[in-house]
């Protein structure tokens, strides 16, 4: 009974002196989501069109209205490899860094996901963003959602 009531004390002893040297910095926890996901830029040279999209896998679903995304020619909503991919197209590369990237910022979800009553609920909006030529890629999870319909791009 003594070997059991030490064996609990150090136990006890050691759980209270490894949570005292846990890092308990939270910092890194509130980063926002536009800090952390990578932004990168492809093909500056290239104009592309929807049809090159398509032409590499990418189901298109829905056509959104431009007016609410300004200097933008069209904007798509689809799926690639069970992501979600949102396209925007403009009249150039330097249009769609100029004009297309402060929106893609604003975009991008804050918030990773909620955990509400102990169960994380469904993400909506996106994570990252993409510049490939005239176009900018919202990307649903991280940069390589984009990357990989990128490198079918390349492909096609």
């Amino acid at each position: 009974m003594l070997k059991l009531r030490l064996f609990a004390l150090i136990s006890l002893l050691l759980i209270v002196v490894g949570s005292a040297c846990a890092d308990t910095n939270t910092e890194s926890a509130e980063i926002p989501v536009e800090a952390q996901a990578g932004t990168s830029i492809f093909h500056a040279d290239r104009t592309f069109t929807t049809d090159s999209f398509v032409a590499a896998g990418w189901k298109k679903s829905k056509e959104y209205d431009t007016a609410t995304v300004p200097e933008s020619t069209e904007i798509w909503y689809g799926f690639f490899e069970q992501k979600d991919i949102e396209i925007r197209f403009y009249q150039s590369h330097d249009s769609a860094l100029e004009h297309g990237v402060p929106l893609a910022q604003e975009s991008l979800q804050m918030d990773p996901g909620a955990r509400i009553g102990g169960v994380n609920t469904v993400r909506t909006g996106y994570s990252a963003y993409a510049v490939v030529g005239n176009v900018v890629m919202m990307c649903e999870l991280d940069l390589s959602s984009c990357e990989t319909l990128i490198k079918a791009l390349e492909a096609s």
